[in-house]
């Protein structure tokens, strides 16, 4: 822990505080524990956590130095072609989670690692399709969804153009930073791909194109749940709105208080 400490105390983006997360990760030690531990690290455990430490020195996330992130009790392979699922993302889910069966037929857009689609899934047993634009990061999500036994339909296509059928629930965490904000994220997001970011000049270039179309693809009476940056919820609510598309549609704070999801029904 020392040697790894020692690694990114020298690195100039600010994660000294991951040691303790590598070296529990490679001695599959608990971190509460690694204080008062005696036990024996090999040779190739010590050396696994130094190249750790130096990809995370350069500045390289932690989910994808490790190669993986867990997201709602699974874990899923992430790297540099997928963004990295937040906790506020499992919020989604959950909420989602409220109104889906094995019944529902539900659409997954702007997939990236698949960490809705397969969660829903895997939760519920609904039919459910995933949509991205990016070939890798489909691949990514496929072989989570293998890896997890998952079932999901996963499509290629830009945003609804090459999907097919109606839906009792659509999901979405699409991009949404401002363009002109993107040079101003930390370091470490910066390493995330980019079109996983970008949501345009307002950063509501997605929830536009949903806005418009979504109606279309739901069954009257199904839902659609939406993740949102600080600040966007009430614009996204206003979309929805001019569509007549929606009723009942609400903004659902996340943990910390912050509006993150609006909730709409067809």
């Amino acid at each position: 822990l020392n040697k790894v400490n020692a690694i990114l105390k020298k690195s100039k983006f600010d994660c000294e505080c991951d040691g303790e997360w590598i070296v529990s990760r490679v001695t599959s030690i608990e971190r509460s524990k690694l204080s008062n531990c005696n036990e024996l690290v090999t040779k190739e455990q010590t050396e696994t956590a130094v190249k750790y430490a130096n990809e995370r020195a350069k500045g390289t996330p932690l989910a994808y130095v490790f190669g993986d992130v867990d997201f709602y009790g699974f874990t899923l392979k992430v790297n540099s072609n997928v963004l990295i699922p937040r906790p506020e993302t499992e919020e989604l889910v959950m909420h989602a989670l409220e109104v889906i069966t094995e019944n529902s037929k539900v659409l997954d857009m702007c997939t990236g690692s698949g960490a809705i689609a397969i969660t829903v899934n895997k939760k519920t047993g609904a039919e459910v399709t995933a949509v991205d634009y990016y070939e890798n990061a489909i691949e990514v999500a496929k072989q989570n969804a293998e890896s997890l036994g998952a079932s999901v339909n996963f499509v290629k296509s830009d945003m609804f153009a090459g999907v097919e059928g109606k839906f009792n629930v659509i999901l979405s965490n699409p991009p949404y930073i401002v363009k002109s904000e993107l040079a101003s994220l930390q370091p470490e997001v910066k390493l995330e791909p980019i079109t996983a970011l970008d949501g345009g000049e307002d950063g509501l270039d997605f929830y536009k194109i949903i806005a418009k179309n979504a109606g279309a693809y739901l069954e009257d009476g199904g839902y659609l749940f939406l993740e949102c940056g600080i600040n966007q919820a009430e614009q996204i609510v206003e979309l929805l709105s001019a569509e007549n598309a929606f009723y009942g549609i609400e903004i659902i704070k996340d943990i910390n208080g912050i509006n993150r999801i609006v909730k709409a029904r067809k």
